[in-house]
């Protein structure tokens, strides 16, 4: 039996997963990522820590597998898009990484936006701005730590860091680059987009480019002490996480379409070629194959689920943790429409994406009175992202016929019909749950002859649940979306006479 490894570096927790020639989860391990904040709207990550995570959960997921670490062909890794992980010309760190979540470069991204730059960058790019991508945060250390762009030598992101701590190996690649954001026709760094951010100062610094299928180095002796891996052990460039995904559930071809309910929901499309339709919006990524994927995201995705709990509460199972399936039962309680009660799912301080672009942009519960119940607003949270997530898929040039589940909320046949009766689309499941260790993970046992190609190493994949729309409920959530989207756009101009009145409240110049 031969067997892969793969690493997902997510926001919240970093993951490590061996699977099996059959594509079967055989051991894996999750940990925590410790996030720092040292001003409001910060958000950092000490890279040491982060490493010591990853080699933890990689040790954790081989002994769980029952397995030699000789028996790992090779190794994948994916991780979060965006932020800047800097290093010295020694390997060391210069500062503390900056995540894609990060708020601080949100004055620079409203220059830009007022100086009419954004379309210019779209059209080369395919991307939109926000505050937390690379080129933005770039061209923030330019203004505000000079110094650390004196000390920096390589300009990394997450999953090419984590690489090279196993391999010394130094690069990234073209899913990556799309969210620097680079020049998305050619498949690499653009010169130009940089200089619009003020990022100009770095592009010496910016790392070669490799194919994310090919072997880019092999575990190195100290990485092998760290980590348990067997020195040697082949290492491929690997994925962004909205990309890795997308392989991991079989998301091959043009047309298939999935939704990660993560930190962000990803809703995404595959696209033959760079297809930056609706203009101005979302994103657009590099694919193995020649491929590309379409995203437009909900940022708030499962974050505002996590703000709900964390300020209202939940019931817990019996080790502390909140109690999902009580919590589906609680919501499944309430009327449709959640007894009149809609929630405009956005929290996340970088603002929206999707299917319009505000960084402005707030939410809230809209339609509460003295009938309203936990109940009711826990559906409509559920609900709210539904919504969100039909907004975006709405605003696509092409419907998808059916949608792909994947992330934790998957595991909920609750929302997972929820999802299907306001999309008005059968929704289904596959059974990589951890569809983003799974997507690097076959890139690994491609390069090292595990699979013969990446269709192999889908056909490990299968269908766990269907999801049908009920035409009834269906009809019914054509109503209450309509709603949704008169009250998001009443937010929308609240948000924009909040920020005038409370100009500094969340942004950190």
């Amino acid at each position: 039996m031969e067997f892969v490894l793969g690493i997902d570096k997510g926001t919240s927790v970093v993951k490590a997963v061996v699977f099996d020639e059959a594509g079967a989860a055989r051991g894996q391990a999750q940990r925590r990522v410790g996030v720092l904040s040292p001003r409001p709207g910060w958000h950092e990550e000490d890279p040491d820590q982060t490493w010591d995570l990853t080699a933890a959960v990689i040790r954790e997921a081989i002994a769980g597998a029952g397995i030699e670490a000789k028996d790992i062909k090779g190794v994948g890794i994916s991780g979060h898009m965006g932020g800047a992980w800097l290093i010295d010309g020694e390997g060391r760190p210069t500062r503390n990484a900056i995540c894609w979540p990060d708020e601080r470069a949100q004055p620079e991204q409203m220059e830009i936006e007022r100086a009419g730059k954004m379309r210019e960058i779209f059209a080369i790019s395919g991307n939109g701005l926000m505050p937390g991508i690379t080129a933005m945060l770039l061209g923030w250390l330019s203004k505000h730590e000079p110094q650390t762009v004196a000390g920096t030598r390589h300009v990394l992101c997450a999953k090419d860091y984590l690489r090279f701590r196993l391999t010394g190996d130094i690069g990234t690649d073209p899913s990556d680059v799309s969210f620097v954001p680079g020049d998305i026709d050619a498949r690499g760094f653009s010169n130009h987009v940089l200089d619009l951010c003020g990022a100009s100062a770095w592009i010496e610094k910016l790392p070669s480019i490799q194919p994310s299928e090919a072997i880019a180095g092999t575990v190195t002796r100290m990485a092998a002490e760290q980590t348990g891996l067997a020195e040697g052990t082949p290492v491929v460039t690997g994925l962004g996480d909205a990309c890795a995904n997308a392989l991991g559930v079989g998301a091959l071809s043009p047309g298939a379409a999935l939704t990660v309910l993560g930190t962000s929901c990803l809703n995404s499309l595959v696209t033959a070629g760079p297809d930056r339709a609706p203009e101005g919006l979302g994103f657009l990524f590099s694919m193995p194959g020649g491929h590309y994927v379409r995203i437009l995201p909900n940022t708030s995705g499962t974050i505002a689920f996590d703000w709900f709990l964390d300020r209202f509460g939940a019931p817990l199972t019996a080790d502390g943790k909140p109690d999902f399936t009580a919590l589906a039962a609680q919501a499944a309680s309430a009327p449709i429409g959640s007894q009149g009660v809609i929630f405009i799912p956005y929290v996340n301080g970088s603002g929206v994406l999707a299917p319009f672009h505000d960084a402005q942009a707030r939410g809230g519960f809209f339609g509460t009175g003295s009938h309203t119940t936990y109940d009711h607003l826990l559906r409509s949270v559920y609900e709210g992202l539904c919504f969100a997530t039909r907004d975006c898929f709405d605003a696509m040039t092409t419907r998808p016929r059916t949608l792909t589940l994947t992330g934790g909320g998957a595991r909920s046949p609750f929302w997972a019909q929820l999802f299907a009766d306001v999309l008005g689309l059968p929704i289904e499941t596959v059974s990589a749950e951890e569809s983003g260790a799974f997507g690097v993970a076959m890139l690994a046992g491609v390069a090292t002859g595990v699979w013969k190609d990446l269709d192999e190493a889908a056909g490990c994949n299968r269908v766990t649940a269907r999801y049908e729309p009920d035409a009834q409920r269906s009809a019914d959530y054509d109503d209450w979306f309509g709603l949704y989207q008169d009250a998001r756009d009443v937010y929308r101009r609240y948000s924009a006479r909040r920020a005038a009145l409370k100009t500094g409240l969340e942004v950190v110049v």
